[in-house]
């Protein structure tokens, strides 16, 4: 599809979403939208302010066109010769008056070629905006998926404090009856009190994240519906072959070759001012003497004896040459941040399926067995809370190793499939 088609000059205010994201109702209270990724993406795309500044890009650019099309205006011209002289010449008597009409008839197709390079620059504009908007999208993404593990965080830190109150009621009750120790009660004032500043910490994290994420659509926090969604680690890896054959779709590639596109019209406009326009003339010229009068017609050519327009033109190939490498630096460049990308997926994802398949079932083990021996009377109670503490450091664990996933899944995306379908088949509520 042409670039121009990317973006119609209609949507220049960033409507109809052009990723066919969702279709929302931005009516709705929050309350009755929950805030899904999908809905972020479509608000992002939607409302984000930078990208409606570069809509006002796009009407410029259609403004251009229009500009470039312009012929050279006519020029008329007033003259009086032979007048206020001496001798024969005194006063106005022998004077002649001309009144002449004279037109710049463009040579070198400069006009088709103005018009060629606008629309170049207009598709340029469009392909700016594609990239501005994908960088959009991937940061809503990411923020999303920041928000969405802030909040599971605060979960964790919530039951952590519970947990800690329990423990310390419990060990109160018992030093009132005599079977335990004020130093363990010590012990787990200062457990709750660390907790405490772990959710106060988890607290201010999910509301800066809360407000990170509204303001891709110029929203506030405050405005933020629960979000919707689970960090759902799948069991096998995308397709990296898929994913590096899309990668030639990414729009930096479709921007960098409007340019190129662009710089050869700049050229080619260059190369047309070497070919000389001729100005025709045509007028009246009225002589007061005997009131006759005649026409006067006129053609004339600028001699170019030194401007060859060869220094514009050096510069308008250099300027392509230039656009042509940055080409093949912008695939490399994108062919390594895909590749770092999927190390990171891998790393993040064999380290969620370990701390699952291993570290999670002898923690659960182990806590199993501590509070049988608890039962029993054998073990203390405070190592069933140490065991408790132990599986909610592992879960933090878990949480943070789902969320560099995430994280890594929207870099990996963004790359190659903007609309995020595998990063939204991640947070799918179960």
């Amino acid at each position: 599809m042409p670039l121009k088609r990317l973006l119609h000059p209609h949507l220049s205010r960033i409507g109809c979403v052009a990723l066919t994201l969702a279709t929302v109702s931005f009516g709705q209270t929050p309350s009755d939208s929950p805030l899904t990724l999908q809905v972020a993406l479509a608000r992002a795309s939607e409302l984000n302010p930078r990208l409606a500044a570069l809509g006002y890009a796009q009407t410029a650019s259609e403004a251009l066109i229009e500009q470039a099309g312009q012929r050279p205006s006519p020029t008329v011209a007033l003259s009086a010769d032979d007048l206020l002289g001496t001798g024969d010449y005194t006063g106005l008597g022998r004077s002649q008056t001309t009144l002449q009409l004279s037109q710049t008839l463009e040579r070198g197709g400069k006009r088709e070629k103005r018009i060629h390079l606008a629309s170049h620059e207009r598709e340029a504009a469009a392909a700016e905006f594609v990239v501005q908007r994908t960088d959009v999208l991937a940061a809503t993404a990411l923020a999303y998926t920041a928000c969405l593990a802030a909040e599971k965080r605060l979960v964790l830190a919530e039951d952590a404090v519970k947990q800690a109150r329990e423990l310390l009621a419990a060990l109160t009750t018992r030093v009132h009856s005599g079977a335990g120790s004020p130093t363990e009660t010590a012990r787990a004032r200062s457990a709750l009190v660390a907790a405490q500043a772990d959710l106060a910490r988890a607290q201010a994290a999910a509301a800066s994240t809360r407000a990170t994420l509204a303001t891709y659509w110029n929203g506030t926090d405050t405005e933020l519906a629960p979000l919707i969604g689970e960090l759902r680690i799948p069991a096998s890896l995308p397709d990296a072959t898929l994913a590096l054959d899309q990668l030639g779709q990414n729009p930096r590639i479709a921007l960098q070759q409007a340019r190129i596109a662009s710089q050869r019209s700049t050229l080619q406009v260059a190369k047309s001012q070497t070919a000389v326009d001729v100005t025709a003339s045509g007028g009246l010229r009225y002589y007061r003497e005997d009131s006759d009068g005649a026409l006067v017609l006129g053609v004339s050519v600028p001699l170019p004896m030194r401007n060859y327009n060869q220094g514009n033109i050096r510069a308008a190939r250099a300027s392509l040459a230039g656009a042509e490498q940055t080409l093949v630096a912008i695939k490399a460049e994108l062919r390594a941040q895909l590749a770092a990308a999927w190390q990171e997926l891998k790393t993040a994802h064999l380290t969620v399926l370990t701390l699952n398949r291993d570290a999670r079932p002898a923690t659960e083990e182990a806590l199993a067995l501590v509070r049988r021996g608890y039962a029993q009377g054998e073990i203390p109670l405070t190592e069933v809370f140490e065991a408790q503490r132990a599986q909610s450091v592992l879960s933090r664990e878990i949480l943070d190793a789902e969320w560099a996933y995430a994280a890594a899944l929207v870099r990996f995306e963004a790359l190659t499939n903007s609309t995020y379908p595998l990063t939204s088949a991640l947070l799918s509520p179960r």
